[in-house]
C-alpha cells in the first residue's frame, strides 16, 4: 500500500528514524560510498511556487539515490484549472514512481495524495511543510544530539512553517513555543493538536505573543520571513506589527548560550533576523539548507522503495 507525506503527522511515529536515515545517507555519500536505492525510479515534481532549495535538493536528492527528477513548471500543469485533480493524478501516476508537489493549496494536495496511484510528497502547501521541518530537526540532532526534552522557540508569523514546527516538535517530545503577534496566530486547529499530542509525549506545546517570555532558555531559536509568497499586499502593515519579534542580540541574550539559530530561507536581512545573528557562530542556517536534501532523500527511500 502507498504511503505519502502530506502532513508531518504522516511519519509522527518514524521520525527519529528518518532523520538517522538521513544523517546515514549524508555520511556515506560524503565518504563515496553513496547508496542507489532508488534506481531507475523517477520523481516527477509539479511546482505552483519556484523554489531554490526545494527544486536543487529534490533533482540532486533522487539522482544522488539512483533516480531521475522530472521537473514540472507552472506553465506545463496546472493541477485543478486546465485539467481536473483526479485526470493529473491518474495520468502522472502511470508515467512516475512518485510525485512531489509545491502547491498553494493544501485541499489540492489532499485531493492530489487521495487520487494518485504512487506517493506523494508534500513540498510545500499553505498550510504545512513538512520537509522543512525534518531538515530542522536533522540540523537540530546533529548539532545537539537529541530533540527530546529540548526547548524550540520559533519568532514571526504564524505560517506553513510554524504549524509543521508545531506538530513535529510534539510528535519528538520537544517543548516549543510559537511567539506570533496578535492577528498572526498558527492555525488554531493544528495548535490544538500539536498540544495534545504533546500531552502524550510529554512536552510542552504554546502560543504566545510576548517574543521576551518565548525565548528565556531557549536551545534552538526559529524565524521565518514576515511576508510569505502571495502575502506582498500586506507588507506595509506586517512591517509595522512584527519588529518587536525581530531575532537581534538583544532578544537571544534571553536564550541558553549555545542556543542554535534556523531560518528557513530566503531570508530577508535586518528584517526579521539581524546580519550579526544570522552569521554568527550560533547560527545553522546554511547546514540545514544543505539538510533540506539529505531528509528529503530519506523520505524518497522510506516511500518510493
Amino acid at each position: 500500500m502507498k504511503r505519502d507525506l502530506i502532513s508531518i503527522l504522516d511519519v509522527k511515529d518514524e521520525i527519529d528514524i528518518l532523520l538517522d536515515r538521513a544523517i546515514e545517507l549524508k555520511a556515506k555519500q560524503k565518504a563515496g560510498n553513496g547508496e542507489k536505492p532508488l534506481k531507475e525510479k523517477v520523481l516527477g515534481m509539479i511546482f505552483e511556487k519556484p523554489s531554490l532549495r526545494t527544486r536543487v535538493s529534490f533533482e540532486l536528492g533522487i539522482y544522488k539515490l539512483g533516480g531521475t527528477g522530472l521537473y514540472l513548471s507552472p506553465n506545463e500543469i496546472q493541477v485543478g484549472k486546465r485539467e481536473s485533480v483526479y485526470d493529473v493524478a491518474k495520468v502522472i501516476s502511470r508515467y512516475v514512481d512518485g510525485i512531489m508537489y509545491r502547491a498553494f493549496d493544501y485541499r489540492i494536495m489532499q485531493q492530489l495524495a487521495e487520487h494518485a496511484d504512487v506517493p506523494v510528497i508534500n513540498g510545500l502547501d499553505d498550510l504545512e511543510h513538512p520537509c522543512q521541518i525534518l531538515a530542522d530537526f536533522q540540523t537540530i540532532k546533529e548539532q545537539k544530539g537529541s530533540l527530546k526534552g529540548l526547548k524550540l522557540v520559533y519568532l514571526g508569523d504564524g505560517n506553513n512553517v510554524c504549524n509543521s514546527l508545531l506538530l513535529g516538535s510534539a510528535a519528538v517530545g520537544m517543548h516549543m513555543v510559537a511567539a506570533c503577534p496578535v492577528g498572526y496566530e498558527p492555525n488554531q486547529e493544528v495548535l490544538a493538536k500539536a498540544k495534545a499530542l504533546g500531552v502524550e509525549r510529554g512536552c510542552t506545546i504554546e502560543h504566545s505573543a510576548d517574543p521576551i517570555y518565548a525565548v528565556k532558555d531557549a536551545d534552538v531559536i526559529y524565524t521565518d520571513t514576515w511576508v510569505s509568497m502571495g502575502d506582498e499586499a500586506e507588507k506595509e502593515q506586517r512591517n509595522k506589527v512584527f519588529p518587536p519579534f525581530q531575532v537581534n542580540a538583544e532578544l537571544v541574550a534571553l536564550a541558553k548560550s549555545d542556543y542554535i539559530f534556523l531560518h528557513c530561507l530566503p531570508a530577508h536581512r535586518n528584517e526579521e533576523v539581524t546580519d550579526e545573528i544570522i552569521d554568527s557562530p550560533n547560527s545553522r542556517v546554511f547546514d540545514e539548507a544543505e539538510n533540506r536534501m539529505w531528509a528529503e532523500m530519506a523520505v524518497m527511500d522510506l516511500l518510493m522503495k
